[in-house]
């Protein structure tokens, strides 16, 4: 029990305090302590009026479900069991429940970075992936929005029209309720007349955040849209209205989101009157991206990559680029791919994600664009029923992409 819940009956620890929460005057009691020659803790009880601890397994599970609510771990004086209690009093007065340790409640708000929460105005760090040709639909990212939760439209292999459209419905369901949402933009080497009207069209409805995939080199359409915009405030600060969450999966093009847009690239599109001077001069002393979608083996697009293995590594490189770079503005790193369960959400957050971004799920919901027939299909995947197939829109390259 002492090594599960961090708390001895006896002596007088000081990591008492910081998991368990005990009277103030076993605080005070610790404050005071010789640990040579520790005084024993003074027992605390648990009660209730109405409620009963949880002693069968059925029961103990059932109390973890309430990740909202403290639970305190009891010993039964009576027959010896152990069991788990919600709610009720923690008291020095005697009851036949003996309190040996307290689980405080773990909100799933306080999951991931909650400075990340705060900038963009969420309540959960979770978001829903662009998943292509509109599956991720205006619908979905509304519903996430509402939800305190964050949505990218799924505007890969759409027209121009198609995606106007999405994001007038996006604007008009969300505007001005402060709700978080933003579309995907997809490096398109093949069509980049598509991909230059596709951030024009996201700089005119003014679109606040985009998810860059598939990107193996910048190009001047993504520095376009990061550092529109971009301007410093009378305090010293830098404002910047759009932000980019870059999907990747291999440091060297982590690398190049992590690093000012080179010179040259800015040059040009001063020139071409898409940044100003002012614009490019701070863009060169800010990262393209701010926020790191690191994604390992996943449907679509994907490196078969491991999140064990792949995210300390863009977490070390993250470090070094903010120190060769002085950045002072945080970059936040979240975890893609192979997400599904609770247990793989718990897996991401304790490697140090700061959100996690979810996709293939998200194609079983009632907001999805994928048919029914498709969701039925999905359902009843199994691990080796997928495959590495060549990109429809990255053929001429050798890009394959993981399908089902």
């Amino acid at each position: 029990m002492q090594g599960l819940f961090g708390v001895a009956r006896s002596g007088c620890d000081r990591r008492v305090t910081k998991g368990l929460w005990f009277r103030s005057t076993v605080s005070r009691v610790c404050a005071r302590t010789d640990l040579n020659h520790p005084p024993s803790i003074p027992s605390l009880y648990w009660s209730h009026e109405r409620k009963s601890p949880a002693f069968s397994s059925e029961g103990l599970i059932r109390a973890t479900k309430f990740v909202r609510d403290a639970l305190h771990i009891v010993h039964n004086t009576r027959d010896g069991t152990m069991g788990v209690a919600r709610g009720g009093v923690v008291q020095p007065d005697p009851t036949e429940h003996t309190v040996v340790g307290t689980l405080p409640p773990l909100f799933p708000e306080w999951l991931g970075d909650r400075s990340f929460l705060h900038d963009h105005g969420l309540r959960f760090p979770y978001i829903a992936g662009a998943m292509a040709n509109g599956i991720a639909t205006a619908e979905l990212v509304i519903a996430m929005g509402r939800a305190g939760m964050l949505g990218f439209f799924g505007a890969a292999g759409l027209g121009t029209a198609r995606i106007e459209e999405a994001l007038t419905q996006i604007r008009s369901a969300l505007g001005g309720t402060g709700a978080a949402w933003g579309s995907n933009l997809i490096h398109a080497p093949n069509e980049p007349l598509l991909e230059h009207d596709t951030v024009a069209l996201y700089l005119k409805y003014d679109v606040p955040r985009v998810s860059a995939s598939a990107y193996m080199q910048l190009t001047p359409m993504i520095v376009w849209y990061a550092f529109s915009g971009v301007r410093q405030l009378s305090d010293g600060t830098v404002h910047r209205p759009h932000h980019v969450f870059a999907k990747i999966s291999r440091p060297e093009v982590a690398q190049r989101f992590l690093a000012p847009p080179p010179q040259e690239m800015l040059d040009e599109l001063v020139s071409s009157g898409k940044l100003t001077a002012q614009e490019a001069s701070l863009a060169g002393r800010l990262p393209v991206a701010e926020a790191l979608i690191v994604e390992s083996d996943s449907g679509g697009h994907t490196d078969n990559q491991t999140l064990t293995a792949l995210f300390p590594s863009i977490v070390r490189l993250r470090d070094q680029m903010v120190k060769k770079y002085g950045y002072t503005r945080p970059i936040r790193l979240g975890a893609a791919g192979g997400i599904g369960t609770p247990s793989a959400a718990a897996a991401a957050f304790a490697l140090g994600a700061a959100f996690i971004v979810t996709g293939s799920v998200n194609q079983a919901t009632t907001e999805s664009g994928l048919s029914e027939e498709g969701k039925q299909l999905l359902a009843q995947a199994d691990l080796s029923d997928v495959v590495m197939a060549p990109a429809a829109d990255m053929f001429e390259l050798g890009v394959k992409v993981q399908v089902l």
